[in-house]
């Protein structure tokens, strides 16, 4: 499965020259946790909410006169649309991130790639394992809910 297959395709991208209050406002209105910072529409970086937080108000900065892109990462760690999920999954451990941008062949911004949309889609695959097993061995078999919240 490639990643073009699962990401999410409505993203939320911002100027680096925002200011980080703006970037918060734009995550509140489109309840996102994240946003990805684009220079002059080449992709910069990508901030989350938690960036925010640690980078911004955590050391006193003002979030109206701070820049968005002065908080970006500076490594910049992108997938591309045709790279198989396994191994998007293995960078985003491997650089102990939740999410990336995704981009064509041209680097060109095209969606975003998180742990959630990876899980989603194991989910699924895991529930139609479930529904051809359950009719293979005859009959309906009882699923069983997480006795605990399961957080996305």
């Amino acid at each position: 499965m490639k990643v073009k297959d699962i990401m999410s395709k409505d993203v939320v991208t911002i100027g680096a020259d925002a200011s980080v209050a703006d970037a918060a406002r734009k995550m509140k209105e489109a309840d996102v946790g994240s946003v990805v910072v684009l220079d002059k529409n080449a992709v910069k970086g990508i901030v989350t909410d938690r960036k925010i937080v640690t980078n911004c108000i955590a050391e006193n900065k003002d979030p109206g006169r701070e820049h968005i892109g002065n908080i970006t990462s500076k490594s910049m760690i992108t997938c591309s649309e045709d790279s198989d999920v396994h191994d998007a999954l293995m960078t985003l451990g491997k650089n102990k991130i939740r999410r990336c941008p995704v981009v064509n062949d041209r680097k060109e911004l095209v969606g975003v790639l998180s742990v959630a949309d990876i899980a989603g889609e194991m989910r699924g695959c895991m529930d139609a394992l479930f529904d051809g097993l359950s009719k293979s061995a005859g009959g309906e078999a009882e699923r069983h809910e997480p006795s605990r919240p399961v957080i996305h």
